[in-house]
């Protein structure tokens, strides 16, 4: 499997969440790949994913076998509007992780961060895949 098709299973699973899609105001208008706008959105939280690694894990036989893919996710929300965003912030990054897990991820590090007003929550998601 290719990187590109887990980013598409990506997706295409956190869109079919409909309790992730309960919690983001602008459902799967909320999910970004690489980067979030540079206008900044009106509602939050939103999700931001993209892959951050594709490393060899198996070769044999002059090819690769298998390979590590690493998937960062960021959930962010407003910091002004932390105080009422709070509850579905934390639900999606739950259910974010939730979702991970039903495609065979392994969360490998969480951090939280601050940054120009947004509070984030970064997740890394590791999978093992057969070249």
């Amino acid at each position: 499997m290719e990187t590109t098709e887990l980013e598409r299973e990506v997706r295409n699973t956190l869109i079919e969440n409909a309790e992730l899609m309960a919690v983001l105001p602008n459902g799967a208008n909320a999910i970004y790949h690489h980067v979030a706008p540079a206008v900044d959105p009106t509602r939050y939280p939103i999700i931001v994913y993209a892959p951050i690694s594709d490393v060899p894990t198996l070769n044999g036989d002059n090819r690769e076998l298998a390979h590590r893919v690493t998937i960062r996710i960021h959930v962010i929300t407003s910091q002004r509007r932390f105080d009422t965003d709070e509850r579905n912030f934390v639900t999606a990054c739950r259910l974010v992780q939730a979702t991970m897990a039903s495609l065979h991820f392994y969360r490998q590090q969480t951090t939280p961060y601050v940054e120009e007003g947004k509070v984030m929550c970064v997740m890394d998601f590791v999978r093992k895949v057969k070249s």
